[in-house]
């Protein structure tokens, strides 16, 4: 069976929110110009379809619906066969001319709507977003409303992380998936490198905030499930993910506004992409890209992460060990975990194997997650 395949794609780094650390949005002017339409369609959303049929694309920003091309871009992401997932603030589903509902049909009913929810506290809510969480509350009504699936995008850093444990506590009582992204240095997030998440802030608050709901478990790390049982639940439940931990380059690619081919979002307009689709086929790059090829395998991982007992279930963020230390293959630096070899245990596995079995059920039970990860 297919694994399942989400390429995220910038296609703008204008935004109607000016937030102080969005990683996308740049203040100075961008290397050169924006995709357009047509390179668009062509260069990466063709492409993507054939190296990955049935795959998922994302698209984001910057604001993405401030495009004008934006509902064109997803009626062609739907008649390839793609799954959309769009990233909005949800500023412009809200205002009241039945965008949402062109959207879902122009995606064959395959849409699911990302927004951004860094926090439950209003204060680092409005601090990382410009905006309360008011907003994405009535975006996500909305969605409920016009069955369109949704989940939340909690970019987590320094300024969040004491308040983790509180969203995610309020995201789990709702059953609202998450996907947590750790903040990096990119973009507008340059100024602010000293919110980097650091080996003692993963430990004390992120890690056990995250530990404990089980529908954060996506692009999780550290993520200490046994390997195991893990590779034998994804065969009993016909599921198409092939794995937690870090994605990059496995399930997950990124395309910036401009082109530049990433193996993961948080590595755009960092000197770990690798090319751009105007001078190299995106199809060529996830196949046989040296880099992205070392990433799937795992073989080349140093330091803690290539003697782990989890490497292949975790792996260790790539975009942290990027920005730390410069080297995407090196170890993840927020990780506490000291393995000697593949033989060491975390005291944790049990509890995150256990979630595991959580997250499953929800995903086997719960539209539109049944349709986009099971065979």
């Amino acid at each position: 069976m297919n694994q399942f395949f989400l390429c995220y794609v910038e296609t703008t780094r204008r935004c109607n929110l000016a937030c102080p650390y969005c990683m996308s949005r740049l203040d100075s002017p961008a290397p050169r110009r924006e995709l357009t339409t047509e390179e668009i369609a062509v260069r990466i959303l063709d492409e993507l379809a054939l190296a990955r049929p049935g795959a998922a694309v994302a698209f984001s920003g910057g604001e993405t619906l401030l495009r004008p091309d934006a509902l064109e871009l997803v009626r062609h992401a739907g008649s390839r066969g793609l799954s959309v997932f769009l990233n909005t603030n949800g500023l412009a589903l809200l205002a009241g001319d039945g965008l949402l509902d062109r959207l879902r049909d122009a995606a064959n009913g395959r849409l699911i709507v990302v927004l951004p929810f860094n926090s439950v506290d209003e204060e680092p809510q409005r601090w990382t977003r410009n905006d309360s969480a008011d907003t994405v509350m009535r975006a996500a009504a909305l969605c409920e409303s016009r069955g369109v699936g949704y989940f939340f995008l909690a970019t987590i850093s320094g300024k969040t992380a004491e308040s983790t444990g509180r969203t995610m506590r309020y995201l789990k009582r709702r059953q609202v998936p998450v996907l947590r992204a750790p903040f990096v240095p990119r973009g507008s997030g340059a100024a602010f490198r000293d919110l980097m998440l650091t080996r003692d802030l993963m430990e004390r608050e992120v890690h056990p905030a995250l530990t404990a709901n089980p529908l954060s478990y996506i692009s999780f790390t550290p993520f200490f499930a046994s390997p195991e049982v893990i590779s034998e639940a994804w065969r009993e439940n016909g599921l198409t993910i092939a794995g937690l931990g870090c994605q990059a380059a496995r399930s997950f690619a990124a395309v910036s506004a401009e082109g530049e081919i990433a193996p993961c979002v948080q590595l755009l307009d960092s000197s770990a992409t690798r090319g751009n689709v105007l001078e190299r086929r995106l199809s060529e790059v996830l196949e046989f890209d040296p880099v992205f090829r070392a990433l799937r395998s795992r073989e080349s991982l140093g330091g803690r992460c290539g003697r782990c007992r989890y490497r292949m279930t975790c792996g260790g963020c790539r975009a942290m060990a990027h920005y730390a230390g410069g080297d995407i293959l090196g170890e993840d630096p927020t990780c506490f975990f000291e393995p000697t070899g593949p033989q060491d245990r975390s005291d944790l596995e049990e509890a995150q194997t256990r979630g595991v079995g959580e997250f499953l059920e929800f995903l086997r039970y719960n539209e539109p997650w049944n349709t986009i990860f099971a065979s």
